[in-house]
């Protein structure tokens, strides 16, 4: 099977995923994200919505079938991640917040995927990964 952009995109969204939140600490700034009103929960926000819009538009059309699919592989990833953080001893912690934060962006990630599947023919040309899908 050969993979069409949206899916090579939503792979690389996925790993991005991974490596950013499985790295220590000391890797970032020293700053607080807590400092910065919450910014590291709008961060998780966004990085999950944007992760089931990804796969979301990796398939040509999506059934609600496949919509609670990919919201349950969404929750379960990013639960995922927190317990690596928690058992990795790479100086990161579960944090429940992030959790909540991760849920609440596939939530949002799901609901947007109609509007995003009948906006895509009006941004095809804006968006080259989309010429595949319709």
């Amino acid at each position: 099977m050969k993979l069409n952009r949206a899916y090579i995109l939503a792979i690389l969204w996925t790993l991005f995923i991974a490596s950013s939140c499985l790295l220590p600490p000391s890797a970032f700034r020293s700053f607080s994200f807590n400092t910065l009103l919450g910014l590291d929960k709008i961060v998780h926000f966004v990085l999950y919505a944007i992760f089931i819009l990804l796969w979301a538009l990796a398939f040509r059309y999506i059934s609600l079938k496949q919509k609670i699919a990919l919201l349950l592989m969404g929750i379960t990833y990013g639960v995922l991640i927190e317990v690596l953080q928690s058992t990795m001893a790479i100086g990161r912690n579960y944090d429940i917040g992030d959790i909540v934060s991760n849920i609440i962006g596939c939530v949002t990630g799901v609901i947007l995927i109609s509007f995003v599947q009948r906006t895509a023919p009006l941004l095809k040309k804006y968006l080259p990964f989309l010429n595949k899908l319709y």
